[in-house]
């Protein structure tokens, strides 16, 4: 398979090269996926079902973002709500219906700090309706309410919302906003985490759809990088196949020029004249120990030396006394 080394061949492998290379990027990218997925379960798994504890033990301070081994870590606060704060988080369907999650600062009580701490709260989800930029939001529950929430470390900011709502969870950034601001009456909105409501006291007559447990399922990210491993060993695969399949072109397109070029018959062609002599001499020539009747047969077939000037004259010297002996 000399072709191989040609300039268009070794380009094609380098083609494979390159596509295995991708490929296997791909699936090592989502081979990351699947082990921060696998990771983000444990977590979910070890906290999410755990006793309830006081906010001041798992709030993180002003300009502190929560630790990610308290993520899902459920809390109860006793506070109220300061509804004039609300924003709706726009952009966040839930099974495949589209609407928005309602955000309303929670004022706590019992907390120590240098000033009144307030918690972002997400209290649960709105179709949006008809009009997509349009809901009706029902009132949070009045007065003293306790509430028990799962922490979450806060989002960055991202994109522009119209007023009074947001495209992320972002505390620091909301807490600088109307009506967000007005609302926080000197209280500082925790800027780490905000929490995702699981249940409160007392409880409204008409409130939002609370928001379901996270799943722990890994996703396709493992098969998807298997998948891209398989690819990349088919690139070579392939390869392989074509030069196998050229190297058999070659073969025959070779075998077709010599017998265009008249190459020797084979033994049992038709152009072969069977020697009934030549093949007894050939079978009893061996065993006889004599010169084989075909290799005679060659010699006396031989061209014929031409007669020199004193054969012609012998001959001639011949001929006449054969005459002179004749009268």
């Amino acid at each position: 398979m000399r072709f191989l080394l040609s300039r268009r061949w070794l380009a094609g492998l380098a083609l494979a090269v390159a596509f295995a290379v991708v490929c296997v990027s791909l699936g090592l990218w989502q081979w990351d996926r699947r082990t921060a997925r696998h990771e983000a379960n444990m977590i979910i798994t070890a906290n999410y079902g755990q006793q309830p504890a006081p906010p001041g033990q798992l709030l993180p301070s002003q300009g502190v973002d929560l630790p990610a081994g308290d993520e899902w870590r459920p809390v109860v606060a006793t506070g109220r709500y300061l509804e004039d704060g609300t924003v709706l988080l726009r952009q966040r369907p839930l099974d495949g219906t589209n609407g928005f999650h309602v955000l309303v600062p929670l004022l706590l009580e019992g907390v120590e700090g240098s000033a009144p701490r307030a918690l972002l709260v997400d209290r649960g989800f709105l179709p949006s309706g008809d009009e997509a930029g349009a809901v009706d939001v029902p009132p949070a529950p009045g007065g003293e309410v306790t509430a028990v929430v799962h922490l979450r470390p806060a989002e960055e900011a991202y994109g522009e919302a119209p007023e009074g709502q947001t495209r992320s969870i972002d505390p620091q950034g909301l807490a600088a906003r109307a009506p967000t601001s007005a609302a926080l009456a000197g209280a500082q909105l925790v800027d780490g985490a905000y929490g995702v409501l699981a249940q409160e006291q007392p409880t409204a007559g008409a409130a939002p759809q609370l928001l379901p447990a996270p799943p722990v399922d890994e996703g396709p990210h493992l098969s998807y990088a298997f998948q891209w491993w398989v690819f990349a060993a088919g690139g070579f695969v392939g390869y392989g196949v074509v030069a196998r399949r050229h190297a058999a072109d070659l073969r025959e397109d070779a075998e077709a020029d010599r017998d265009r070029d008249g190459g020797p018959p084979p033994d049992d062609s038709p152009d072969r004249v069977h020697d009934p002599v030549a093949g007894a001499a050939e079978r009893t020539g061996p065993r006889s120990g004599r010169t084989p009747t075909g290799s005679r047969r060659r010699r006396a077939q031989a061209p014929r030396r031409r007669p020199t000037a004193e054969d012609e004259e012998d001959a001639l010297v011949d001929a006449a006394e054969r005459t002179r002996g004749g009268s």
